[in-house]
């Protein structure tokens, strides 16, 4: 793991203990600098959750990806670092619970006498900072209201602003290896039926401010607000660019061939 240059990218100097302090700087450093996005399964390409892969695309290409490839790049930060932090698949509350499958990666991560959960892999509604694992647990972050609770023998993650009361997403505790992330991140990167494929996200999160682009839609979170904007199609690939510095190419997008639309450029 290049370390030195991951800390250099987030802006982290302090890293001296596997600590609580430690893990909310990192995991607030990382969501605030790599972006959400799935630019790589839109242009048709294979998603590696291979570290030199991650570190290549994160660190030296300015890119970001999806949570498969943050929570493993993550990992891999926090093992350098002196935490020993356990893989677990979560299934995203979206949609009817009978569709509902293992495609969320988390870390449950042990620290003292407590297990916190790391997750900088959710896009712009998910964490900003960890949490204590523990029901009843609950964190205000960047205009979100966090709370754990169980369901049964599983862990549910909701979220509240102020128009709404989610379920973003359970998961159990049982450890999950390195082929059940593959496994999981291979449907979910292939499948037609999947978000991802069906759908261009890029997303940037702040404390002030989250923005997300979702096919022709801009959302803007902030204090607990939610604010859409529709786009005309044709300025979809300027306002990548203006809003996060993306390049988006001309050929159409997997979204685009699908549903049968030509890219128009402004």
């Amino acid at each position: 793991m290049r370390l030195h240059d991951y800390l250099g990218r987030v802006g982290v100097t302090e890293t001296r203990r596997p600590d609580v302090g430690t893990l909310r700087r990192l995991h607030a450093a990382h969501r605030e600098t790599f972006l959400f996005e799935n630019l790589t399964i839109q242009t048709g390409g294979r998603i590696s959750l291979a570290l030199d892969d991650l570190q290549r695309k994160f660190l030296d290409e300015g890119r970001g990806g999806y949570c498969f490839e943050h929570n493993t790049l993550f990992a891999a930060v926090l093992r350098e670092v002196g935490f020993n932090p356990v893989t677990q698949l979560g299934r995203v509350r979206r949609g009817p619970p009978e569709r509902w499958c293992r495609t969320h990666m988390v870390l449950r991560i042990p620290i003292g006498d407590e297990v916190w959960l790391a997750d900088v892999g959710f896009g712009s509604v998910g964490l900003i900072e960890p949490m204590v694992l523990r029901v009843g647990a609950t964190s205000t972050q960047g205009g979100f209201e966090y709370a754990l609770r169980r369901d049964g023998h599983l862990w549910v993650l909701a979220m509240r602003d102020r128009a709404s009361d989610v379920d973003l997403y359970e998961f159990s505790e049982d450890p999950q290896t390195p082929w059940d992330v593959e496994v999981a991140n291979h449907f979910t990167s292939t499948h037609p039926e999947s978000v991802f494929r069906q759908t261009l996200t890029i997303q940037r999160t702040g404390r002030e401010e989250r923005v997300v682009l979702r096919n022709d839609t801009i959302t803007r979170y902030r204090n607990g607000e939610t604010i859409d904007e529709r786009l005309d199609p044709s300025r979809l690939r300027a306002v990548a660019r203006e809003l996060f510095g993306i390049t988006l190419p001309e050929s159409p997008l997997v979204f685009e061939q699908a549903s049968g639309q030509s890219p128009t450029r402004v």
